[in-house]
């Protein structure tokens, strides 16, 4: 705010203001029913009041920059920095392979017995099937419901962190949400489906939201908003039917709410393309490592 200077009724406030923020202070005084006016000056708008309302307008202005001096430090919004549909093809397609493989023992393999997550197994050292379970399937609707919602999510997750880093963390919630699920469980507990990574991909929507949301909105209901969306939908999505695996899809949520607060805060996904190809590329890397010791051992 400028030194004050008198005239004879009027007092000027602030002087070289642009249009926006001109507005944006007549906007204060207006709901607090002072007097003003904008005015031309030599350096762009000027804001002035009535004499008497001087102290009135410096404390009310005054308050209005402390209440919102933290909105200067809040990150930038989310920037769209991939294209979406090329990963969600590769992702349709390699669950579509692996479920023809699963129903037809190509090359006279036992593709669900090497890749399901199998809590025992994991236990002896099998670490693998925490990435290649994310890829079997057995029945059509089961294949659908995580093409459907999987191609959903992972769309934007591309779209917001990146097509390389974007499906890389969604592979990683997957894989640490069947750790983390396969050390809690009994051992004898098996399960597959990509529905861990899936529920892994909301909890990275749900983190990039709530933290680009954290410092711009003005109230608790606001700023909380899009963590309780994730959550809701959670439990919407993530509860029902009878073989569904409630642990596998809360150990992703958890998993990819972790990493994704990493990656936003850190603000990875920003550092350029030679990261993103590298971390598409460790991607394929991780999954065609772990199905090749999954087979190799199995068979």
């Amino acid at each position: 705010m400028h030194v004050v200077r008198e005239s004879e009724t009027w007092v000027q406030l602030s002087d070289g203001l642009t249009g926006e923020q001109a507005a944006e202070l007549g906007l204060v005084l207006e709901a607090s029913r002072i007097e003003h006016r904008l005015v031309s000056s030599p350096r762009g708008r000027a804001l002035i009041v009535p004499r008497h309302y001087v102290a009135l307008a410096v404390e009310q202005l005054q308050t209005y920059q402390r209440e919102n001096a933290g909105l200067q430090e809040r990150p930038p919004p989310p920037s769209l920095l991939g294209a979406g549909w090329p990963g969600v093809i590769l992702y349709a397609g390699l669950l579509m392979i692996i479920a023809v493989c699963v129903r037809q023992y190509v090359f006279g393999l036992d593709w669900l017995g090497a890749g399901r997550m199998d809590a025992a197994g994991l236990r002896a050292g099998q670490l693998w099937r925490v990435v290649t379970a994310l890829t079997v399937h057995l029945d059509l609707d089961h294949l659908a419901a995580n093409l459907a919602f999987g191609g959903f999510f992972a769309y934007f997750v591309a779209r917001y962190f990146g097509a390389g880093l974007g499906w890389l963390a969604i592979l990683l919630s997957g894989a640490v949400g069947n750790l983390l699920n396969g050390l809690l469980q009994s051992p004898d507990h098996r399960s597959i489906g990509a529905s861990t990574a899936v529920f892994g991909a909301l909890a990275l929507l749900t983190v990039m939201a709530w933290r680009h949301g954290l410092w711009s909105a003005t109230t608790w209901r606001a700023r909380t908003a899009p963590l309780v969306a994730g959550v809701a939908l959670l439990a919407y999505t993530g509860t029902g039917g009878e073989n569904t695996d409630i642990g596998a899809h809360l150990t992703g949520f958890i998993a990819g709410f972790g990493i994704g607060w990493v990656i936003v805060d850190s603000r990875l996904m920003l550092r350029g393309p030679t990261l993103q190809r590298n971390a598409a590329r460790m991607t394929a890397l991780i999954l065609g490592g772990a199905w090749l010791i999954a087979l190799a051992v199995s068979g």
